[in-house]
């Protein structure tokens, strides 16, 4: 089994910690290294991390979360009484009815990238089939592409991670893969790759973020508390701050 890593101190160790988590009410949440989103080496551990512990503590939790691929992150958010759920997660249906969903902490505009010197031209969605594309294990990618794999339309080939996929289209052993726009950005930031890869600016999807919390009482009073101090909370100038700190350290 893959090891976790909590963000934050005094959860590998229940006994030692036990009288901090007494005066502190804590939220759980497994989660997944996706930066610029979530990972534990980005500042405050990425900007969904940033934006749902400023709401934790505003509704008075403490947030700890704890990276597993993503799979393996619904798993234990769902399932592990160590948590109380898991983030950052699209908004589907099926995913509503197995969680309480907080309201919208972020959104992704997911779309489609190429090599430059191999662009895939597209106007509607149905062009794509004519392509295998890279997909990440367990992640949604909007209802129309989604349908489309569900009903063997479109053809793709899982990876395990976006990083994993960006590897594999810069090697050329992928045609195109599905990734956010952000997540590409940063990763080509990150390599110092500024022009072999282009993300096609027409979206397949724009979708919103939540925290996915238990479907028990007790996840349906955190989700409550948590929105109450969401609404209070302007997500754009922290997103905007997050960005422009990330960007500014070298």
């Amino acid at each position: 089994m893959k090891k976790s890593s909590w963000v934050g101190l005094c959860l590998a160790i229940a006994a030692t910690c036990s009288g901090a988590q007494s005066e502190t009410k804590l939220i759980r949440l497994a989660t997944l290294e996706w930066p610029p989103f979530t990972g534990l080496l980005l500042p405050k551990e990425g900007v969904s991390t940033y934006i749902a512990s400023t709401v934790a503590k505003a509704a008075g939790f403490r947030l700890l979360a704890a990276s597993f691929e993503w799979t393996k992150a619904v798993e234990k958010g769902e399932k592990s009484p160590e948590f109380e759920g898991y983030f950052p997660a699209y908004f589907n249906q099926e995913r509503e009815a197995a969680c309480h969903l907080s309201q919208s902490i972020g959104s992704s505009v997911l779309g489609i990238a190429t090599l430059k010197n191999a662009p895939i031209k597209w106007t509607k969605m149905s062009e794509l089939e004519a392509y295998r594309l890279g997909v990440v294990d367990g992640y949604l990618n909007g209802e129309e592409f989604d349908a489309a794999i569900k009903d063997k339309r479109q053809s793709v080939e899982a990876a395990p991670s976006d990083a994993a996929n960006i590897a594999k289209l810069r090697s050329g052993k992928i045609r195109g893969i599905v990734v956010d726009k952000n997540v590409l950005d940063y990763t080509l930031y990150k390599l110092k790759d500024s022009g072999s890869v282009v993300f096609n600016p027409r979206p397949i999807a724009r979708l919103t973020l939540h925290v996915c919390f238990k479907r028990t009482p007790a996840g349906l009073a955190m989700r409550d508390a948590f929105d109450g101090a969401l609404k209070q909370t302007d997500l754009a100038k922290l997103e905007a701050d997050y960005f422009q700190q990330m960007f500014s350290v070298r």
